[in-house]
Order: structure tokens, then sequence, then C-alpha cells
């Protein structure tokens, strides 16, 4: 049932009130101007009657059904959009996509031959040639430079921040990787963007900043815009005197010196562990050490595990410079216990690390991980 059967007046619609500047005649305030049709006509009589009128008229209704049937001008202009084009788009896409999603190129190789087999009907597939080695080039020539210039435009008009860090491996060069935090008007969202990772076999204070210092001029970013500087706290970056952090501060003298907050936390949580009355990193590291590269510990072990019904989990390895492996070691160790503490109990005395074993068996060791589980948390 409607409600025009149940006796419900239809609800009224809200109509504009406002009064646009465009109504305006040119013939003065005693007319009015109708856009449809291009016409001025006099209202010095009527007033809003005289505008029913006119909209009543054959003049103004041919107009109207006129304009109902015209055609914009996007419909006369055609994008000469080739078959190459179409092609070179797709090639880039697929090129994007694995950079993306961290992808290995030589999937691309893979990609070309079978999209075709995929879909036959398509001339697009048919003609995508993008191997590793086309699809690589796209990447570094095109794609890259495209997008490291969209961000010194970005960094050029507006304040960003650095974060930087040095590789430490020693088999190759020392990699100096450069990053940027900013706000992406486009996501209206603060984004981490790669600027730059120069070699800098040399690591120290003078070359780290003339690296630095090199990518932001070759861009054109002038240094008022930087507004912070995160680094981790080794005294290379944050040193007093002869840092990268003092370097920055003579370019830019109102930077803010941002500190690792996980390094910070990681010495927290040492120093804090080290005061413990149980060496809770001895036990962790003597847990390791017992089921390392020993298979046939690894065998045993599993028995137990599925005698304690406990999870087939792992038992992870601490490093104490690994930033906030603390807390994920101690995690795994308490979902082990049961399993652990029947390993050490039943086996057999040769074959089990006396210290461990006196460790696990300590009536607060347990304790003092759910103690560290708990403060640890973020």
């Amino acid at each position: 049932m409607d409600a025009s059967e149940e006796g419900i007046p239809d609800k009224k619609s809200k109509k504009s009130c406002k009064y646009l500047e465009k109504w305006d005649s040119r013939m003065g305030l005693s007319h009015a101007f109708f856009k449809i049709c291009s016409c001025d006509f006099s209202v010095s009589h009527g007033g809003r009657n005289d505008v029913s009128h006119h909209e009543k008229s054959t003049k103004h209704k041919r107009w109207l059904e006129a304009q109902k049937h015209a055609q914009t001008m996007s419909a006369f202009v055609t994008r000469n959009t080739t078959e190459a084009d179409q092609v070179m788009n797709a090639e880039v896409k697929m090129a994007m996509l694995c950079a993306r999603n961290n992808a290995s190129i030589t999937f691309c190789d893979d990609f070309h031959k079978c999209v075709a087999e995929m879909f036959p009907d398509s001339a697009i597939a048919r003609k995508h040639s993008a191997g590793k080695t086309k699809s690589t080039q796209l990447i570094k020539g095109a794609i890259a430079a495209e997008l490291d210039d969209e961000l010194a435009r970005t960094c050029r008009s507006q304040p960003f921040s650095l974060m930087c860090d040095e590789s430490n491996n020693r088999r190759t060069d020392e990699e100096f990787v450069i990053l940027t935090r900013l706000y992406d008007e486009a996501t209206l969202q603060v984004a981490t963007k790669f600027m730059e990772m120069p070699i800098c076999n040399v690591g120290n204070a003078e070359n780290l900043y003339e690296k630095l210092s090199e990518a932001l001029r070759k861009r054109g970013i002038p240094w008022e815009n930087l507004i912070a500087f995160a680094s981790d706290n080794a005294s290379v970056m944050k040193g007093r005197h002869n840092s990268v952090t003092s370097r920055l501060k003579t370019s830019q003298p109102h930077v803010q010196d941002l500190g690792c907050i996980c390094h910070l936390a990681q010495l927290a949580s040492g120093c804090a562990i080290q005061a413990a009355q149980v060496p809770v990193e001895d036990f962790l590291v003597g847990i390791d050490t017992h089921f390392d590269k020993s298979a046939k510990r690894c065998e045993i072990y599993k028995e137990f595990v599925d005698f304690t019904d406990s999870d087939h989990l792992q038992l992870l390895r601490y490093c104490s410079d690994r930033r906030l492996s603390l807390l994920t070691c101690v995690q795994r160790e308490l979902n082990q216990w049961d399993a652990l503490q029947a390993y050490f109990n039943s086996h057999e005395e040769v074959e089990r690390s006396a210290k461990t074993h006196d460790l696990a068996s300590h009536p607060v060791m347990k304790m003092y991980l759910m103690f560290l589980t708990a403060a640890l948390k973020p």
C-alpha cells in the first residue's frame, strides 16, 4: 500500500532559496535572463508569473528540447591512443607490480610467454614482450626516475624528515640508506619514501654527511625544509662534536634530532634484564645452543611436544643486538615451557646441558619470563 492510499501527503521537495548572480540580466533589474534559451525578458509586470509564462512559451520549449539532445565537446574529441601505447602501458604496469610486491624480476620472463596463451583474443597480450631485461630497464630508467622527480618536487615545496642507516655487511660494499618521511597530499597520510642508497665504504661522519648533502643538492632540495633527522644511536650518527647530526645542525640549526626508539627500548630492556636475579639471557642462549645443529635432540624434543600437547613451534635464537628480539624469544619459551621441562627432566644426563637444566628447573625462572612478557609488550 502506497502513501497516497493511506492518505499521507507526499513530502514536498526542498528548493534552494539562494540567489545566483548569473540570473542577472544585462538589461537591468526589470528583466530576467534564461540561460537555456539565452533570452532576456521583462518581469516588471508579473514578476514570478512572467517567468512561468516564459517557460511555457514555444521558443523556450524548443531550446529546452534541443539541449537534451546536444552533445558535449568531449564527444567530438577522441584520444589518439594506438595499440603500441596500450602494449607499453601493460608492460609498465606489470613492471610496477613486480617492484611493488618485491617479486622476482625473472617472473616477467615466464609471464610474457604465457599471457598470450591466457588471452588469445587480445592483440595487446600477443604483443606483450617485457621480460626481465626490459622490465628492469622500465623500473630503473622510467618508473624510478619519475618517482624520484615527484619526491624532489614534494620535498622542495613542503617540510620533510630524513631517516638514515648504514649497512654493516663486510663482504660487499657498504650502503647508506636515505629515506624521507613526509605528508602525502594524494593519500592524506604521512608516508615514508625511498630517496637514495649510495655506497659509502668509509662510514665516518664526514663521508656520511657528504652523501646526505649530495642527495639533497642534486635534487635542489633546500635545507630549510628539513625539520627532523632520525637514525640509530651510534656515536657516528649522534655524537655531540663530530657526527652526522652535529654537521646537519650547521646546515639546518632548527632540525629536530630523533633517536631510534627501538634502539632505546633495546638498551633499556638489556639493562633491566641484567639486573634480574636469574640469568634470563643465559637461559635463552643455552636453549638455542642445546638444540642447534642437533637433529637427534630436535627429534627427541618433538616427542615431548606431542606428549605435553604443545604447539610445534621453532625455538628462536636470542640475539642481544637484535632490536626487540627479547620479547619474541621469551614468548616462545613460555609457549614451549611444559615440553622443555619434560625434556630436561626426562632426558639422559650425558645428553643434557647441566647449566641449562638448572636454569629451567629454577623455581622463579618462569615467573621472570612472565614478568618480561608483560613488561616488554608495546
